[in-house]
Order: structure tokens, then sequence, then C-alpha cells
């Protein structure tokens, strides 16, 4: 009896070991690197598409980005977030059939939160690419171009090109405030503190911004030698001037950079009236550093964008 049992297990085993196909776990390679994802926005439709007369300057403004990260997907499976520049493996890819790749710029937030988020105002672009196993597919060859969501609004865009929104503020410590010019062949709003124990204290005019259920973000471009403290200012009957801080921009080290902020939850905690639109100031303000002569802040664009959540 025990014979007769173990002869038909025993030729399943067989079986079952000669009928398994060894499978292939070589991967494919996606090599991406911070300009592929930095030099990508595309403003050629933007006014038609939202609506809007933005000038040169402006349009050339949003495609000023310093995404640090990437989410990658593939076959829409997602592989991570990664940092720029990366090489990503793709497993179970194919010599012959075409996959479906999905880049999302990311970044991380500043401010009370420094988790890596994707930047929510693109739109989703896909784009199938023959990745073959062994081999290493350059994003560089065929870089993503995206375009800014239909549903993304704009209601402040400061870019300094021949007057400044800013003024400074009623504390009375200071009279500097950001003065247009050019810099780098850019036009940009200039702060030049001059020795030791200078300040500035500077408030925008006001921005009306939806409460409920919206991403907003704040953007700056900036080249600073010194940190600028970075708050908003919302008015309510009963708190007129409250400014909550958000963040800081540091210094630069003589580059051009952009810092995003994600001020939804602000406007939304800070919200004492309960209406469903807000009006908010930014507030920066800086002081002099003690080891230069002069202290240069300098600002090329800021400004602030909101989309519906969902």
């Amino acid at each position: 009896m025990q014979r007769k049992l173990f002869l038909p297990i025993f030729l399943s085993i067989i079986l079952l070991l000669t009928g398994c196909k060894k499978t292939d776990l070589t991967p494919s390679f996606l090599y991406i690197t911070e300009d592929d994802l930095n030099n990508c926005v595309d403003i050629n439709t933007f006014n038609a598409d939202h609506d809007l007369n933005f000038d040169i300057e402006q349009l050339n403004d949003l495609t000023k980005h310093s995404f640090s990260h990437v989410n990658v997907y593939v076959n829409n499976k997602n592989l991570g977030c990664w940092q720029l520049p990366c090489k990503v493996p793709v497993l179970h890819t194919s010599a012959t059939d075409s996959a479906t790749v999905v880049l999302l710029p990311a970044f991380r937030k500043t401010g009370m939160n420094r988790t890596i988020s994707g930047y929510p105002f693109f739109n989703v672009l896909r784009k199938k690419k023959l990745l073959v196993p062994g081999e290493t597919y350059n994003v560089s060859d065929d870089p993503p171009v995206y375009k800014y969501s239909p549903y993304a609004r704009f209601p402040y865009f400061e870019t300094f090109s021949n007057s400044s929104s800013f003024s400074p503020t009623d504390t009375g410590f200071s009279t500097h405030s950001f003065y247009p010019t050019v810099v780098d062949g850019r036009s940009v709003g200039q702060i030049v503190l001059e020795g030791s124990g200078d300040k500035f204290d500077v408030v925008s005019t006001g921005i009306n911004l939806p409460v409920y259920n919206h991403y907003i973000y704040l953007e700056v471009t900036y080249k600073t030698d010194n940190n600028i403290d970075v708050g908003l200012k919302i008015s309510t009957g009963s708190s007129p001037n409250a400014v909550h801080q958000i963040g800081g921009i540091y210094p630069s080290n003589g580059e051009w950079k952009t810092i995003y902020f994600d001020i939804s939850n602000i406007i939304f905690s800070y919200n004492y009236t309960g209406a469903s639109v807000t009006t908010a100031n930014i507030v920066l303000s800086g002081n002099s550093k003690p080891n230069l002569p002069s202290t240069h802040f300098e600002i090329d664009n800021i400004k602030v964008i909101y989309q519906p959540a969902s």
C-alpha cells in the first residue's frame, strides 16, 4: 500500500520540477537626473488653457523649479520615491512589449512638515517605453514635458519686473522693502542690508484663498546671503495682525533655488470666521549677516497656487 502511494507522489514531484520555467529577474533601469524634471514645463498653451494673460516673464517663471525627488510608476506599479539623480531598477520588463512609465516630480516640504511630496499641479504624463532587461534607459533621451493642470489657479504672482507688491510692515522697526532690479539677467526684488543689526520686515498685498479641500502652495525662487523668515498674516476681526510662521528660506550659497511651502493646513487652521474664502498676506523678514559688509536678499519670483484636492 505504501509503495502504491509513493510512486504517484514521486512522479508528481518529478513533473513539477521539470515543468517549472525559470523566471528572468534581470532588471532594466531608468536613469533620471535633476535636469530631466526641472526643465520640463510646456507653457505654449498655458494662457489659453487657463484663460489668463500672463506676460512672457511670468510664463518663463512658471518653468523654474527645484524638484529633488521623483515618484516612479511602471505599468501601474509604484516603484517608490527616489532622490535625484537616480538609477531605478525595473523588473518583469520585455524586450518586445513597451511599458507605461509615469514620473511624478516631487520635493521635500519645508516648514513644519519636511516629508517628501509629489507636485500636485501638473497633469499626469504617461509614456510608452521599451525597457529591455539588462539595459539602461536615460530619461534625458526623451524627457517628460508637463503641463499645468487646467484646474490650477494663481491668485498671487509677483515677478518684480517693474514694481513690487511688498511694503514695510506697520511694526515700524524697518523701512526696507524689495525694489525691482536686474541680477544675473533676471528681474528680481532686492533688499540690501548694510552693516550689522540692520533688518527688514515686509508684507505683500492681500491674497484671497479657498479654505477647504484645496492644495495651496507658496513657491519662492530666490538667492540670499542670510535666512528669510516666512509667515502668513491672516486677518480676522479679533486678530487683525496675527502672523503665523510657516518656515524659512536659507542661504543659497550664490545659487538660484526654488522652495515650496504647503500652506493648506495653515489656511484651514487659522480661518477663525468659518468662511469658505479667507484673505492672507505673505510676510518676509530677515537680518544682516554679521560677517558681511552688506547682506543681499533677492527674489526672482514668488507665487501662490491652488487647485481642488479631489
